[in-house]
């Protein structure tokens, strides 16, 4: 069971990661930890020593109601407490009318802000710089596609005002 407990804790910060990214992030992966790995029974005579591929994605009866109730826990929480500072940040102390960006590791989590604050503000354009496959403008809570280029150009112009990124976006000169 060493490597289980070795894999146990790789997966114990991947999902801290992606929560402390957002609550959505977290809930994601968690949820589809459940929905995609298969449920397995570790047999105690097993070696301990017997390695535990990544391809075998499984999950113990233990390690499967451990996600539930991590997953039940999440969504509890409705709002993401950080949402309300970036929202505070853009309209309070007037980081949207001096023009910003915000970055995240997770595309999830990008996409889900620029999803909760175009609901807010539908009349704000905001500009999603990931993956040249995931890049694109949420305005009135509609995603389209938009190359980089683009999005660098308008944000050069001022048309666009927020921009969202992910590590995509720390490159962009």
């Amino acid at each position: 069971m060493g490597n289980r407990v070795k894999a146990a804790g790789f997966l114990k910060t991947l999902l801290l990661r992606r929560v402390g990214s957002t609550i959505y992030a977290g809930r994601l992966t968690a949820e589809k930890m459940l929905r995609d790995w298969q449920c397995v029974v570790v047999e105690d005579d097993e070696e301990d020593d017997a390695p535990i591929s990544p391809e075998m994605k499984s999950l113990t009866p233990e390690e499967q109601l451990v996600l539930q109730r991590f997953v039940a826990s999440l969504k509890v929480n409705e709002r993401d407490p950080k949402y309300d500072v970036v929202m505070d940040c853009l309209l309070n102390r007037g980081w949207l009318e001096m023009g910003c960006i915000v970055f995240s590791q997770y595309y999830d989590s990008v996409f889900w802000l620029a999803e909760n604050i175009s609901q807010e503000l539908p009349e704000e354009k905001i500009a999603i710089y990931a993956g040249s496959q995931c890049s694109g403008i949420m305005h009135d809570n509609v995603f389209t596609s938009a190359s980089r280029d683009d999005l660098k150009k308008m944000v050069a112009r001022g048309e666009i005002r927020l921009l969202l990124g992910t590590d995509a976006g720390s490159i962009c000169h």
